[in-house]
């Protein structure tokens, strides 16, 4: 397990030295690797064995992913607070794929909520605390978005609000 965290860095960091017109898959193979390196229930387990290679090679969408990783029994490698950070993930995704933010907004709102996934990770019994205090944050302030909108298609990428409807 002590391995893991240093394993994850070099993934994330050589996956980022990749050219500047392509999305970085820096964060999908972080979660592949960490899904494969720990104890996670049989059937996320085996989830990743068949589809982690195609979700690399880009035949899945992130969308798609995230939902799925969200849905997912991850047994003892997964926390309650996993559900929150990948439906995050496929609400920036909408937000980008509809070309409502630039690639390097897009990039950088899924390293935040990657980088919070494995912070919270490391934080142990802690780790809930930092996920529930990202929400509030971000929803104190789509709480105060004008025009109204219902902000369970809203989040932040930066101090930009951006809505998938």
């Amino acid at each position: 397990m002590r391995k893991t965290p240093i394993i994850l860095l070099s993934i994330w960091l050589f996956a980022y030295a990749q050219p500047a017109d392509a999305l970085s898959d820096a964060p999908l193979r972080v979660l592949t690797s960490y899904i494969e390196n720990n104890r996670c229930g049989e059937q996320i387990t085996e989830w990743n064995r068949k589809n982690g290679s195609r979700m690399l090679n880009g035949e899945l969408s992130r969308d798609f992913f995230y939902r799925v990783l969200g849905f997912l029994d991850w047994g003892e490698c997964g926390r309650p607070y996993f559900k929150p950070v990948f439906i995050e993930l496929q609400k920036a995704w909408k937000i980008y794929s509809k070309e409502l933010v630039s690639e390097q907004q897009y990039e950088t709102k899924e390293a935040e909520l990657i980088d919070l996934l494995f912070t919270a990770l490391r934080a142990g019994s802690g780790g809930e605390a930092l996920v529930k205090a990202y929400e509030q944050r971000i929803a104190a302030k789509l709480f105060r978005l004008e025009p109204e909108r219902q902000y369970f298609n809203c989040t932040y990428f930066g101090e930009l609000p951006k809505c998938a409807d």
